[in-house]
């Protein structure tokens, strides 16, 4: 059996959906996996409310003492407290054996013509009336159901592990000792009874009371042992100075105790002798916990952990979530974490997002993610992408570059990232539309995160081919698709490009569209090369070249049609190529600059005095003279060949526009006029609450 569906009604943040309480939908429903759960979110986003939900209507394994009170009842937006609220389970997935515990209270699911399948539903229900809390819970498949009690009650435990425990406390000795409670129910403490039906000692009393014997023994005042010198001692100063005349009482020294939860609670669990740290006590404490779970015990399998990541290495946080999701044996797991490291190791699957008053499950049900898009994610989404779950908004980029530069632009327009909680997703690749996609959902539920793509356009300069002397190119018409659709309906030819520059460009793009592994034995792949070679070459113009660029914004603006994620293009080329296009073209040439010294001689150190010489021969290379297409490309022609590095550029350029714009705000007046730049500060705004006056 497993916990398959959660349902509040007015409960803290979660309210309901209606007006009168009786008919009322609940403010929040959780669909959880059989296996692993993991809730992720930001602060405040109604993890916490959830697993406690669970925790006080089916109480722990550690009998802690849980009620209601009331602030748990909802608070409208008037600031008025409701007086009633509901909290309801639904479990599914019983054997035989398990719905024999429930019979009482158990109702059937149809599952198909043939096949039923057992369904528990269990409810709290509290009521705040003349400022007293008055709550049950009952259990069955009308709306009235009855009182669940007794033993049925009990198998409903869950393993409850809070966040930032006090594990040394819970797995060493004493009268609330944890450990003394998870042993007392494991089945090598339980007693066996003789043939009268009688129990035993446990062979751990029956040598705990040899022990015992001789400990008492040393300190029997009786007995011809050292430790009755301390025994006299104690009693010489209670009857001479101590106690009242005529009182007889003798003190004595023993070993306390003689049952078996007395042994129990004397006991510590260690990793080493000397004292471990807080991540392997709490290695420790989970062991324990899940120490029950190893056995065929009946009854539901549920463990609750906040904040899994709570004092782990990063490496015990994964050892850990890989032994989650292998042992199908220790059941059910609803775990909430803050750990980008835990959020990238889960598969999507088993993550439920929680933002504001929503949940969003990211299973293949809920998303418009493909299953190949699965597969790549749970691949290539580490911690740093898996940032993506807690933020309030995302930029999206391509590469380095952009992941160095967006975040000092922002800061420069007076929209910092932090301020709005933005985080900056780089997925090295044009791979941007599997992270996108994660936001985008079948069940037509808004994500409620503005989300920011910022890609190339790619369409070079004429300067590019006519500096390369191959100013001809292969024009992709409709008229031509067709040709080549004509050949073969074994190619994605809906992703064809406006142009190809060379016929090995055109194979590349065959091979990684092609929709079998193998084309059928009829020379396809020729037939389609030579269909391309027939086309009649054009001579690129600047118009050519203008008209490209604005079949292929369309084209990709048009993929994205959800308000809240939208892309957002340069003007021309790349991001360098743009900013070499702009009004900060000196500054890239200067950080353009600045980076070949680093290149070119290592043990040179960039100061402030490289920046001072660098800015002043910049400034002597542009004096008089007026940017052109020409300038623009041989400034960017370092980056385009790869002769300098465009991460260290762009961390240079950072640098430099930061200081510049220290005295009169000149970067900032730049960033928010230039027409090249626009499409930067665009996606900033988008993400972080556009306003009105942004360009100014």
């Amino acid at each position: 059996m497993y916990l398959h569906t959660l349902k509040l009604w007015n409960f803290r943040k979660y309210g309901i959906i209606g007006e009168s309480f009786e008919s009322a939908e609940p403010g929040l429903t959780v669909q959880f996996n059989k296996g692993v759960n993991v809730l992720v979110g930001e602060n405040d986003s109604g993890k916490t409310t959830i697993i406690d939900a669970i925790r006080y209507i089916l109480r722990t394994q550690s009998l802690e003492y849980i009620q209601i009170d009331e602030k748990d009842f909802h608070q409208d937006k008037d600031k008025l407290r409701t007086n009633e609220l509901k909290i309801e389970c639904t479990f599914k997935g019983f054997d035989d054996k398990e719905a024999g515990h429930f019979l009482e209270w158990l109702g059937f699911e149809s599952i198909s013509n043939e096949k039923h399948d057992y369904i528990l539903k269990v409810w709290l229900y509290a009521r705040n009336k003349d400022n007293s809390i008055y709550q049950y819970v009952r259990a069955g498949i009308d709306s009235e159901g009855s009182y669940l009690e007794g033993d049925a009650r009990e198998l409903l435990r869950v393993v409850y592990l809070k966040p930032l425990r006090d594990a040394l406390s819970e797995m060493t000795h004493g009268n609330k000792s944890r450990l003394a409670q998870i042993l007392k129910s494991h089945s090598v403490f339980k007693k066996e009874k003789n043939a009268d039906g009688q129990e035993q000692q446990h062979e751990l009393e029956l040598s705990y009371n040899k022990l015992k014997e001789e400990i008492d023994s040393f300190f029997d005042p009786n007995k011809d042992k050292k430790g009755k010198k301390v025994t006299n001692a104690i009693n010489d100063l209670l009857g001479k100075d101590f106690l009242l005349d005529k009182d007889n009482r003798r003190a004595g020294i023993n070993l306390t105790g003689s049952e078996l939860i007395d042994i129990l609670r004397q006991l510590d669990l260690i990793l080493e002798d000397n004292k471990s740290g807080l991540g392997s006590l709490n290695l420790l404490c989970i062991a324990a916990e899940l120490l029950l779970f190893n056995e065929t015990k009946p009854g539901l399998k549920l463990t609750l952990i906040e904040e899994l990541e709570a004092h782990l290495h990063p490496q015990y946080q994964l050892r850990l979530i890989d032994f989650i999701n292998k042992k199908e044996d220790f059941g059910q797991f609803i775990l909430t974490t803050h750990s980008t490291t835990l959020a990238s190791k889960i598969k999507l699957e088993n993550l439920i997002v929680c933002k504001d008053k929503m949940i969003y499950p990211m299973g293949h049900a809920y998303t418009q993610l493909e299953e190949s898009d699965y597969k790549f994610l749970e691949r290539f989404l580490d911690a740093t992408k898996a940032n993506l779950f807690f933020a309030k908004g995302v930029i999206i980029v391509e590469g380095d570059a952009e992941n160095l530069l967006i975040p000092t632009i922002a800061k420069l327009i007076n929209r910092p990232l932090h301020k709005y909680g933005v985080s900056i997703v780089n997925v090295g690749s044009t791979a941007f539309k599997r992270y996108a996609k994660i936001f985008l959902r079948k069940d037509n539920l808004d994500f409620q995160m503005q989300v920011s793509i910022i890609s190339d356009l790619d369409i070079r300069s004429l300067e590019f081919y006519t500096e390369e002397n191959t100013p001809e190119i292969t024009l992709i018409q409709p008229l031509n698709i067709h040709q080549f659709e004509g050949i073969t309906t074994d190619v994605d030819f809906n992703k064809m490009p406006n142009f190809f520059e060379s016929k090995t460009e055109f194979e590349n793009y065959i091979s990684a569209y092609k929709t079998v592994k193998r084309f059928p034995p009829n020379n396809i792949q020729t037939r389609l090369v030579t269909a391309f070679e027939s086309i009649k070459k054009t001579t690129l113009t600047t118009e050519i070249i203008q008209s490209l660029r604005i079949k292929r914004r369309i084209s990709k603006e048009s993929e994205w049609k959800d308000d809240r994620i939208k892309i957002f293009l340069p003007e021309k080329w790349t991001l360098e190529y743009d900013i070499a296009c702009s009004n900060l073209f000196r500054q890239i040439d200067q950080a353009i600059l600045v980076s070949n010294i680093e290149k070119s001689n290592s043990s040179q150190s960039i100061n402030e005095d490289t920046f001072k010489e660098t800015k002043k021969e910049i400034e002597s290379k542009y004096n008089g003279i007026e940017l052109s297409p020409k300038i623009s490309y041989d400034i960017f022609k370092p980056l385009s060949k790869g002769t300098i590095s465009k991460a260290s550029t762009s961390q240079y350029l950072a640098e430099i526009l930061e200081t510049e714009n220290e005295e009169d705000q000149k970067i900032t007046k730049i960033l928010n006029s230039d027409p090249y730049l626009k499409y930067l500060c665009d996606a900033i705004y988008h993400v972080t609450e556009p306003k009105l006056e942004a360009h100014e």
